[in-house]
């Protein structure tokens, strides 16, 4: 059979009545293998054709500087100023000790020349306020103060920026001898008159001070932790200043304290 008759120009086709123009010819697409049948449909895709590779740059970029990776959960570097600063610390508080020793041993044995008489037993049972200041300045705080003065050298020789073990031997004798103070405090608080009192509270809350730093360094070497060790030593060496400030108040008070009956 014949077809529709087409105009000489090739773009046109008569249906009978009007000339119609001749659709275009559809695009062949490849030719693809049969998928399996198990194959998912969105398998069956022609696949894009791959990006022509570009040409060589013969000026290559610079290369951007790459930050280092920090993940959350790491640690950052210790930085040399800390350490540096740790053993300047270590250092320092080991000088604040030595001080301490020497002025609270210098204060005790003045306390004991010059009270020497009191030291024997008053003949009467009614005393002053200046007589019952120094008796328990001397007779009740002096020796545990001396224990301190006897424990504090051992430290300051072994207690070094290395915080060798034999700092925390010397660390737990000096605690002993800070608590037993503190005993005294405790034992013979009916003994101190109105006109120290408060000069001696000072001195015995900051001393329970000093105590709990001594005692954070130890727990510091009990759990191997040098910062918990040099955190208790900071806390003892802030608080440590105030014990010249503490006895010059409580000689200041000695001394406006009543000498009669």
């Amino acid at each position: 059979m014949s077809g529709p008759p087409i105009s000489p120009d090739g773009n046109y086709w008569w249906d009978g009545q009007a000339w119609r123009p001749i659709p275009a010819p559809a695009v062949q697409s490849p030719v693809q293998a049969p998928a399996p049948a198990d194959q998912p449909a969105w398998l069956d895709q022609p696949a894009a054709a791959a990006a022509p590779e570009p040409a060589p740059n013969l000026i290559p970029e610079p290369a951007l500087a790459q930050e280092p990776v920090v993940l959350p959960w790491s640690e950052p570097a210790p930085r040399r100023s800390s350490r540096t600063w740790i053993y300047v610390t270590g250092a320092a508080l080991i000088a604040v000790m030595a001080l301490t020793a020497l002025y609270v041993g210098s204060q005790m044995r003045a306390y004991s020349q010059n009270t020497a008489a009191v030291v024997s037993p008053s003949p009467s049972p009614i005393i002053s306020d200046y007589e019952r200041a120094n008796r328990f300045l001397n007779v009740d705080l002096t020796p545990p103060m001396g224990e301190v003065y006897v424990a504090l050298p051992p430290a300051q020789k072994t207690c070094t920026v290395k915080l060798p073990p034999s700092c925390k031997d010397a660390l737990i004798a000096l605690n002993k001898a800070m608590l037993d103070v503190d005993d005294a405090f405790a034992k013979n608080q009916a003994d101190i008159p109105v006109c120290i009192g408060r000069p001696v509270q000072q001195f015995q809350f900051d001393l329970r001070g000093m105590e709990q730093g001594v005692s954070q360094a130890i727990a510091g070497f009990n759990a191997n932790s040098r910062s918990l060790i040099v955190s208790g030593l900071i806390k003892y060496n802030e608080i440590v200043k105030y014990v010249k400030p503490d006895v010059d108040r409580i000689n200041k008070a000695l001394a406006s304290c009543s000498k009669t009956v």
